[in-house]
């Protein structure tokens, strides 16, 4: 994956219009290299910085409109990597969906979502072979309630009722002659938990993808007293006239939890995956070597642990939004979003950080890290 250029921020105003900011990653994240940052380790003036104002928009977001039947807020997710750094989808509450490409200033209205999908689903990016575009895989986070209150959308699909879809680019028909190009929702069976005699209804707190050494992706995800669940989403097949087909089938891995808070990355370059701790605050950045991990074994603990990524007064802080946000060649910002009770003030905390492999294992190196207060325009989403 090549390096990105910038950070998405997604900020609300106080009349409820989204907007698209967009931060520098070499000015207010990393220094051209490792070496670079080990030297200013100990120059808080050039490591802090507190980022007065937020660079101004290049485009804005309607919010949903009033009255509208759907439950849940608007969320926007980035469909990457292969799609570059800039193309975000976003819904808004009465499912209607769009794309806006940052690169190229273009927009492009895509299909009504076939099911409502909550507030903040868990989304996942996907890269198929014979394709130039990803796929995004959108699932509610509370995958049984989902279920339980979703349409009947006949017709569609085999699985009329369910809490996940993929949005995905069609090329051909499956005999290869009548084109049927654009983009569509495609509805997914649901996690087989779901159904099961006497389920209670759980959230998803943990989730990641996990790409084999043939480029197949595998979405994992966790709930808890469920265990973990995977999706296989594609294989290759020498008889198919794509030479790969879709699997789109869910299977138990083990009765255990990812060990991680929300979404954690898979760094294949470094055999890892990199997230925050699971369990109470500040969740410290983690790493498990994924050659420890047994998918149909124990559960997965970890073995990397850093806590210099975290600031000393996010004690008193409660947290609001985490991400880890993959910038390329092992370089990643880690998105923090807080409230202040004291102060009665929210604000956005943005590090660099790079990871990397010697000797003595691995490692993480903090770059740089920005702080912004909020001031009627709080940020909602880091992409």
């Amino acid at each position: 994956m090549l390096r990105r250029r910038f950070v998405n921020l997604v900020a609300q105003n106080s009349d409820g219009v989204y907007s698209l900011r967009r931060i520098e990653a070499a000015k207010h994240l990393f220094y051209p290299s490792i070496k670079e940052a080990e030297e200013s380790a100990n120059d808080e003036k050039k490591k802090y910085k507190t980022l007065r104002r937020l660079p101004d928009p290049i485009t804005s977001f309607d919010p949903s409109p009033v009255g509208v039947l759907f439950p849940g807020l608007e969320w926007f997710e980035l469909l990457a990597p292969r799609s570059g750094e800039g193309r975000i989808v976003n819904s808004n509450k009465a499912g209607h969906t769009a794309m806006f490409d940052a690169d190229k200033s273009l927009y492009l209205a895509l299909p009504n979502l076939s099911q409502a999908k909550g507030t903040s689903p868990v989304s996942f990016s996907v890269t198929h072979p014979g394709s130039g575009q990803d796929s995004l895989y959108v699932l509610h986070r509370y995958p049984g309630q989902a279920v339980a209150q979703a349409r009947f959308v006949p017709d569609r699909s085999e699985h009329p009722r369910s809490c996940f879809e993929v949005l995905e680019y069609k090329g051909l028909s499956n005999d290869g002659n009548v084109p049927n190009k654009g983009w569509d929702w495609r509805l997914l069976p649901p996690p087989p938990f779901v159904r099961e005699p006497g389920y209670q209804p759980s959230m998803i707190n943990s989730h990641t993808t996990i790409k084999d050494a043939n480029g197949c992706t595998t979405i994992c995800i966790s709930s808890d007293k469920i265990g973990t669940h995977c999706f296989d989403t594609w294989c290759f097949d020498s008889t198919h006239h794509l030479r790969w087909k879709h699997l789109d089938v869910w299977k138990q891995v083990g009765e255990w939890e990812l060990p991680f808070y929300g979404r954690a990355e898979h760094v294949p370059e470094l055999g890892i995956l990199l997230g925050f701790t699971a369990g109470r605050k500040p969740h410290h950045l983690c790493a498990v070597d994924l050659s420890t991990m047994d998918m149909d074994g124990q559960a997965p603990t970890w073995q990397h642990v850093w806590d210099n990524a975290t600031l000393p007064g996010e004690k008193n802080w409660y947290p609001l939004f985490f991400r880890l946000i993959n910038m390329g060649d092992n370089r990643f910002c880690v998105a923090k979003l807080f409230g202040d009770v004291e102060m009665g003030k929210q604000f956005a905390v943005l590090t660099g950080i790079e990871m990397e492999r010697g000797q003595d294992g691995l490692r993480m190196v903090q770059h740089k890290r920005t702080r912004y207060v909020f001031n009627r325009i709080d940020v909602k989403w880091v992409l």
